[in-house]
């Protein structure tokens, strides 16, 4: 776990912050190009991925800021320190997925295209920021004793939640894997798409997909879990499933409608 990369005196580089921004800067930068392939105006992409951004990280910590309170009852200012990390995923997508359609139906009338364009890239960009919240502690995963499992340091907050005799699942891993692996599935979605929108709509089918698998090895606490058949389901597992029968409706819906524009 390295949380902080470098000081330089009063700088100092945090490894969650510096993988976010590498994440932000690899998706405008590709979005752009294959916008461009596709005939769409490169501008438009990079203004809509900068709303994005924006309201991704004021969701993503909204949500967070929610979540756990406690964290946040000491020093209040503490909330908008996102660079520390904490950072609730399903905040950022809503806000951002909501704010960026309206945005972008206002803007052009071909708005599916341009989201299509962009959807691998915010695959790509999860697995990168993840690999951050590796390398920072946050979102760790339960105890385990897998060949491949990790320890954190003292320090860490796995350490102080769970003991430091105990490794846990490289959950941060896990999701960072599953988003590299769906940027490449919808990238080679995107050359072969058959009508607009079906990017887009598979990616929030597979990202709700990833997060429902990933958080059965993910920890929470108690009261951010519900039982149902004796199996604890964390609330974002919850929020999951509706994502993916949002993600499936959405294709069904897409799809249709082009069938039915081209009979």
């Amino acid at each position: 776990m390295f949380p902080t990369l470098l000081e330089l005196g009063p700088i100092t580089i945090r490894s969650y912050g510096l993988m976010l921004a590498i994440s932000f800067l690899v998706g405008i930068t590709y979005a752009a190009r294959r916008a461009a392939q596709d005939g769409l105006n490169p501008d438009r992409v990079i203004g809509l991925t900068w709303l994005l951004i924006l309201l991704g990280i004021m969701g993503s910590r909204a949500m967070y800021v929610i979540q756990h309170p406690g964290d946040f009852a000491a020093d209040p200012l503490e909330a908008i320190r996102v660079w520390r990390g904490g950072l609730t995923l399903y905040g950022g997508l809503i806000l951002a997925v909501v704010g960026g359609l309206i945005y972008m139906h206002r803007r052009t009338r071909r708005p599916w295209q341009y989201v299509d364009a962009m959807a691998p890239f915010i695959s790509l960009g999860e697995g990168i920021s993840r690999v951050g919240c590796f390398l920072n502690g946050c979102c760790f995963g339960k105890i385990c004793e897998l060949p491949w499992a990790v320890r954190f340091p003292a320090d860490a907050h796995a350490t102080q939640v769970l003991g430091a005799e105990h490794h846990v699942h490289p959950s941060q891993l896990y999701q960072a894997i599953l988003g590299f692996g769906a940027f490449f599935l919808l990238s080679w979605v995107w050359r072969r798409r058959s009508f607009d929108g079906q990017v887009f709509w598979l990616f929030v089918l597979l990202h709700g997909a990833s997060r429902l698998v990933v958080d059965f090895f993910r920890y929470y606490e108690e009261s951010q879990s519900t039982v149902f058949g004796g199996v604890p389901f964390s609330d974002s597992q919850l929020l999951s499933i509706a994502v993916m029968i949002t993600g499936f409706l959405g294709l069904r819906i897409a799809g249709r409608r082009s069938a039915t524009d081209k009979a």
